[in-house]
């Protein structure tokens, strides 16, 4: 629990009582939380939901407002749920969390629980998940509750200890006296932690206690349990700092058996305190500190009104003669502020006699100096321990900047005010005892009715669009009956038939007896907010791409909006010479640009490269890629663009096409530079070599390796070297690959090759030099584009989870408002949403392994864990189908790895899902063999045609369109060919299929 100022703290509320339950549920898919919270309180009516968009709306949430448990998303925009989890961590290290997330991996979840996460719970697209998570939630909550009740009487047990003068202990009887336990009063009396004695880095006999009294207390002690009565010793310490003390220690023996096993005792400082006068000293010198280092001028004047002290901060602020101050009067110091300083000297003097007058008063006010600066006065008298009054504390603080700022802040206030008077906003008030309804000016305009227009209540809902009558009417009745205000953005249709956005408030003022008296709000016309939220939406989507030339039209094709990046490629100096254009004037062919269109009507968005024409006339080459924005409900909402001038590239790429041409003879006798090396040195170089250094043939022959190569690898070269000539050494690789550094200083990749021969009746090295740079480059490339793809199947996956979640949620609410005949509907609708879901699944673990550009990491993986988990996941999935297993399955491990569960999850899907009868029925087994496993899977469906089982598995066809059965079966075979097994399909007996497995055993 928190408090709600954020701190780590505990909550006030009485632990593990049967009061309410606050859940902060964060997911920045607002329906989607909106839904989990109506489940969450309808499971359990202890539960109060409140939802929160991001992960720092909720910090800000939990700092206002006392919350028992967190549920939060794990993948949202700016901080995810890790980081969420990790700042909660910092100021409430003990607050439930759980992290209630669409993306399950050992990955996550792993890093969840490093991170201190109370629960971990993966979304599903039925209701049971609800259930699952209100128990979770009330389990960790009851949990912390009861954790708390333990803690708050270990708390009350340690204040105990830590109020009485010294130390509680309990030790062993041995001469050393090991401690078993040491109350918190340990630090203050030897310097050392309890912790530093009970785990044995300080022994209390050896460092503790003075070794000349070691062997009488032990023997005074010894005759104490001899005798079973209690021990009064006394006798030195020495303290962690070195110090000496006297201590006094009272115990008694702890018996076992009729040995003392134990001692159990008290010990406390008898060293006699500092002398009276030094720590009066050293309160004079803290308080002369003090004074001379706040920020406040300090005045002490006695009961005889003669200074006893002041700071210096005092004589700066008055600027009082040093000559004035040493009179050491008071009535001195007075009379010359009176005459130097105050603007108003007959109000200062009579606070101050007054004050005088009666020593026991405090005041604070104001004083106004000549040269317009304000001090704040505080006096308050001076009193000793017994009451006695030893004069007068005057305080002064220069508030100058302080009274500006607040002049400033009211000057500010009231032009707000006046701003109000002037906006497009209304006030309104309802009695509902009279049944009258107050409008005011500013309403009746925004309504478009006459300044006379007196409506009722009625009147007033009935300008509310027909889509929001209903809510309006139902928050005005709960702010009536209930005293619930509202804050809500509607709609209202103008007389003349114009549809405006409003904003209304609305609060309730009650009465003596707690009853609705009134109820009153403001009314503002948003309308032109919202569209400039709906074209600052558009902008922030075109805008996501800097670098790039961007450009937003409308669905007509008319530019509505371009980015800067996109006027300097086209040569334009404003966005207005372009905005209201076609997108089509901007093009050679603007034919081949309109035709642009038709495929991104069919897919959505298209790519590719067209001849742009510049304002100046000039062209060049650009690479196109365009897409629709939609909106929330994917309705296509306007046409978004983005550009690339590939003129260069397309140049570099002519010119590379006429130097391949150029030498084509030489690049086929020798694509690879070549050397050949005596004593280290070149003696033969060719053009090719000439052509990766950007040295001369003429200039390369003499020089070394070293010479060309850079210095980061040079070392490389000399290890390799090295290797060659000790015997004793493993034969370095004959191939590596280096940076070399051109003549101009530009550094290339290349691979070398290197062997021994004879070259003119001496020995000699040959070197094969390739420049790989290119390839690297692309080789980084294709990373990034795979890096790309892998977060576009997670943010693609994220939204569509979410979405579809919502839309499987409000399906089952909505299960017992249908009719018989809309129930089979709804069916269909939930059955294909849990399809679609299950679709993302597939396109994760397809995309996972097109994209991997590791080698497959194959390992031993547990057959039955895999198997059993992913059957019972398949039967909670498809209740209606029979899915049995020939128990027992081996406990073997084969060779596969974390992707072996979507190997099952397909082949059961598919059994079930291309099932033709009322009750599909699967049956898994799984044998054991010397050297593999064989598996089956066996349904009653329709059957497989022979000639169609090749095509069934995608080969070559990977698209969704393949003659297949879809993808899913396509990633089966693909991930079994990568374990090194074989998947094949046959007939059933006496119908259906069986999908056959086999998986080789794990070394």
């Amino acid at each position: 629990m928190v408090a709600p100022d954020g701190g780590n703290t505990t909550s006030s509320r009485p632990p593990g009582n049967k009061e309410s339950i606050s859940i902060l549920h964060v997911d920045d898919h607002v329906d989607f939380a909106e839904m989990a919270a109506q489940f969450l309180e309808r499971d359990n009516e202890r539960f109060d939901v409140e939802t929160a968009p991001s992960a720092s709306e909720g910090l800000e949430r939990l700092s206002e407002a006392e919350v028992d448990c967190i549920v939060s998303d794990y993948e949202m925009p700016g901080m995810d749920g890790l980081e969420f989890l990790k700042a909660v961590r910092e100021t409430h290290p003990d607050l439930p969390f759980i992290l209630f997330t669409g993306k399950g991996s050992e990955e996550v979840a792993g890093d969840a629980i490093s991170a201190g996460v109370t629960d971990y719970l993966q979304k599903k697209s039925g209701a049971d998940q609800y259930t699952v998570l209100a128990n979770r939630v009330e389990n960790a909550v009851n949990q912390t509750r009861a954790e708390y009740r333990l803690e708050e009487s270990q708390r009350r047990f340690r204040t105990l200890l830590s109020n009485v003068p010294g130390i509680a202990y309990r030790c062993r009887n041995e001469r050393s006296w090991p401690m078993l336990f040491v109350s918190d009063g340990c630090d203050e009396l030897t310097g050392y932690e309890p912790s530093d004695l009970v785990d044995g880095n300080v022994n209390y006999g050896r460092d503790i206690m003075h070794p000349d009294d070691h062997d009488r207390v032990w023997d005074s002690i010894q005759d104490a349990l001899e005798a079973r009565e209690p021990f009064r010793v006394e006798y030195r310490i020495r303290t962690a700092d070195g110090a000496e003390r006297w201590v006094w220690e009272q115990g008694q023996g702890v018996f076992e058996d009729g040995e003392a096993v134990a001692l159990e005792g008290f010990i406390t400082d008898i060293t006699q305190r500092k002398e009276s006068q030094e720590q009066l000293e050293y309160q004079s010198s803290l308080l002369e500190a003090q004074m001379e280092t706040t920020i406040d001028g300090l005045l002490v004047v006695d009961e005889d009104r003669s200074i006893v002290s002041y700071n210096d901060r005092f004589g700066e602020m008055w600027e009082i003669p040093e000559e004035v101050v040493e009179t050491e009067s008071d009535e001195a110091l007075l009379d010359w502020v009176v005459e130097h300083k105050l603007a108003d000297s007959d109000a200062f003097m009579e606070l101050v006699e007054d004050l005088y007058e009666r020593p026991e008063e405090t005041s604070r006010d104001e004083v106004k100096l000549t040269d317009g600066r304000i001090f704040d006065r505080y006096s308050a008298p001076v009193i000793g321990d017994a009451g006695t009054n030893y004069g007068r504390l005057w305080a002064f603080r220069d508030i100058t900047e302080r009274k500006e700022r607040e002049r400033e802040l009211e000057r500010q206030e009231f032009l707000f005010g006046r701003v109000q008077d002037i906006a497009d906003v209304g006030v309104w008030e309802y009695d509902p005892q009279t049944d009258d309804l107050t409008w005011s000016d500013g309403i009746r305009r925004i309504h478009g009715v006459d300044d006379d227009y007196e409506p009722t209540l009625a009147d007033a809902i009935d300008f509310y669009h027909p889509d929001d009558r209903d809510e309006i009417s139902a928050a005005v009745t709960r702010a009536i009956e209930a005293g619930e205000e509202f804050d809500l953005e509607l709609r209202i249709v103008r007389p003349d038939g114009t549809i405006r956005a409003i904003h209304t408030w609305g609060e309730v003022g009650l009465d003596k007896h707690g009853e609705t008296e009134l109820v009153r709000g403001v009314f503002q016309d948003i309308t032109e907010r919202k569209e400039r939220e709906r074209e600052l939406q558009i902008y922030e989507y075109a805008c996501k791409s800097a670098l790039s030339g961007i450009a937003i039209a409308n669905l007509d094709g008319e530019l509505r909006s371009v980015n800067p990046a996109l006027c300097e490629m086209w040569g334009y100096e404003e966005a207005a010479d372009v905005i209201g254009r076609s997108v089509t004037d901007f093009w050679a062919d603007p034919e081949a640009a309109a035709n642009v269109a038709q495929p991104i009507q069919e897919t959505g968005s298209w790519e590719g490269e067209l001849r742009a024409v510049r304002d100046d006339g000039t062209t060049f080459e650009a690479y196109c890629s365009a897409s629709y924005v939609t909106d929330e409900e994917g309705e296509p909402i306007a046409l978004m663009s983005s550009f690339v001038d590939i003129t260069e590239r397309k140049r570099h790429e002519q010119e590379l096409e006429e130097e391949r041409e150029k030498y084509a003879t030489l690049v086929e006798q020798s694509h690879d530079g070549v050397v050949i090396m005596q004593n280290h040195e070149f003696v033969f170089v060719n053009s090719r070599l000439a052509d990766i250094t950007g040295y001369d043939e003429a200039e390369l022959l003499g020089m070394t390796f070293t010479d060309i190569i850079a210095p980061e690898d040079r070392q490389l070269l000399r290890d390799r070297y090295e290797r060659r000539l000790d015997p004793d050494a493993d034969s370095p690789p004959s191939r590596y690959t280096v940076t070399f550094e051109t003549k101009d200083g530009r550094e290339r990749v290349a691979e070398v090759s290197a062997a021994a021969i004879r070259y003119e009746g001496a020995s000699a090295d040959l070197a094969s030099v390739r420049d790989v740079t290119e390839r690297q480059r692309y080789e980084d490339e294709l990373e990034q584009i795979n890096e790309e793809l892998e977060m576009l199947n997670r943010v693609v996956r994220h939204d569509i989870r979410n979405g579809m979640a919502v839309m499987l949620g409000w399906g089952e609410l909505l299960e017992d408002h249908v009719d018989d005949a809309g129930a089979e509907h709804l069916e269909k609708i939930l059955t294909s949403g849990e399809h679609i879901v299950e679709l993302t699944e597939i396109a994760r673990d397809y995309v996972e392994t097109l994209t991997s550009d590791e080698e497959v990491d194959i390992k031993p993986m547990g057959l039955q864990q895999v198997l059993t988990t992913e059957i019972a996941l398949r039967r909670e999935a498809h209740a209606d189908a029979e899915i049995s297993i020939d128990e027992p399955i081996p406990d073997v491990d084969v060779r596969a790895n974390e992707m072996l569960s979507s190997v099952f999850r397909n082949l059961l899907n598919n059994a079930v899902q291309h099932n033709d009868k009322d009750t599909p029925i699967v049956e898994v087994t799984a044998e054991e063999r010397d050297d593999d496993v064989y598996m089956e899977v066996a349904d009653n469906g329709p059957g497989i045609p022979e000639d169609q089982r090749e095509q069934i598995f995608g080969k070559g066809e990977r698209s969704l369109e393949s003659s297949g059965t879809g993808i899913g079966l396509y990633l089966v075979q693909t991930l079994v060919d990568q374990y090194g097994g074989e998947v094949q399909v046959k007939d059933n007996e006496p119908e259906g299929a069986v999908f056959t497995v086999t998986l080789p055993k794990a070394d």
